[in-house]
């Protein structure tokens, strides 16, 4: 689509010129590798190495939506002492006591490790503080899958590992042999990786590849807006009372702390780079609606998905954009009550024919990834 000049001092045809040219730079932006759907296959290969998949912020293994009083006052009590590694962090067998559970959770993951499994991959899912800093996630997840990792080499053989018709069933791992694993990262979980990578040193097991799947490697405009909301409420405050309450990890998704996150983040050579994006234009009861219209208004119609931009989500190699597919469908999370709300209320078009548009099979998408890794030799 060609841009219109818009130099004209007519102020109607300059209206006309910067919608046209928000439409024509989002339409550009996204119809390079746009995925509309996944053709079932059938076969899909299995990655040689094991898939550890890595979760975004307000995430452990399971999503919290709405935390409970506890870890509401634990996430408020941490931050005022700058506690941010403890953020919701919990050990194994957590939860026992009904008082401390969210209100409303959901696995994380939906389906996907089950999914992943189902074809033969071997699959680990992490666990970071949701609401740590990069840096303190990375440290963390270094150490889960340090520990992981270590109980495949101590309870496994190879080919038990890795996928490899050529391993003998009786050959373990040496001493000091690092066990490889392939990293997909949904959101800031990108972020962790690639700090994990780059920064963490003398690790004992080696990372092939790191699939992000809409990670704000460029930053959020929505953690733009945040921020600025609490700076100004902070500004309102008197001085005793202007403690900074916001996690860390909301300033360090803000898009000018990743132009700084990128210049001292490098990408390691020896690491494969994979990324993908997701793109949707909401309806007014969609829960990302108004994060969207604040992304695609503070990027000049940037093509997003409520929470990260397709511009924002390219890192390494691009695979390419899903559509219709917001932040959460992309880790096969759905709302039922906003699906509901949709065949209800508005969802159907003037004709009465136009239902809401399918929606990508997310599974299938996981099962490319890893078949497409597989197929490079990872």
């Amino acid at each position: 689509m060609n841009r219109i000049a818009s130099d004209t001092q007519d102020a109607n045809v300059k209206l006309f010129a910067g919608l046209y040219n928000q439409l024509a730079g989002r339409t550009a932006e996204t119809d390079d590798m746009v995925i509309r759907s996944f053709e079932p296959k059938e076969h899909y290969a299995a990655p040689k190495y094991p898939i550890v998949l890595c979760h975004g912020l307000s995430g452990f293994d399971k999503l919290i939506l709405f935390p409970s009083v506890y870890q509401l006052t634990k996430l408020i009590a941490n931050s005022i002492r700058g506690n941010n590694s403890e953020l919701f962090m919990e050990n194994d067998g957590a939860h026992n006591d009904e008082s401390e559970r969210a209100l409303l959770e959901v696995d994380y993951w939906i389906g996907v490790k089950q999914a992943l499994e189902s074809k033969g991959c071997t699959v680990i899912t992490a666990k970071v503080p949701g609401f740590g800093s990069i840096e303190e996630r990375a440290k963390v997840l270094n150490a889960f899958i340090e520990k992981e990792t270590g109980k495949l080499k101590d309870s496994a053989v190879k080919q038990e590992v890795y996928n490899s018709e050529r391993a003998s069933t009786t050959d373990g791992f040496a001493k000091q042999e690092s066990v490889k694993v392939n990293l997909i990262a949904h959101s800031m979980g990108g972020l962790d990786c690639r700090y994990l990578i780059s920064k963490i040193p003398n690790k004992n097991y080696e990372v092939m590849s790191l699939t992000t799947v809409s990670t704000p490697h460029r930053g959020s405009e929505m953690a733009d807006f945040v921020v600025g909301l609490f700076e100004d409420l902070k500004r309102e405050l008197p001085g005793e009372h202007a403690t900074v309450l916001l996690p860390p990890a909301f300033y360090q998704l803000t898009t000018n702390y990743m132009k700084y996150f990128n210049q001292v983040t490098p990408n390691d050579p020896k690491v494969a780079y994979f990324s993908y994006g997701s793109y949707f234009e909401p309806k007014w009861y969609n829960v990302f609606y108004m994060s969207w219209k604040i992304i695609y208004g503070s990027s000049s119609g940037s093509a997003n998905d409520g929470m990260v931009s397709v511009a924002s989500s390219r890192w390494g190699e691009y695979l390419g954009s899903l559509q219709n597919t917001d932040h959460l469908d992309i880790i096969n999370w759905k709302n039922k009550l906003q699906k509901e709300l949709a065949s209800t209320l508005g969802a159907v078009t003037e004709t009465g024919k136009e239902q809401v548009k399918p929606e990508i099979d997310v599974l299938e998408f996981y099962l490319n990834i890893a078949d497409g890794l597989a197929r490079r030799g990872f």
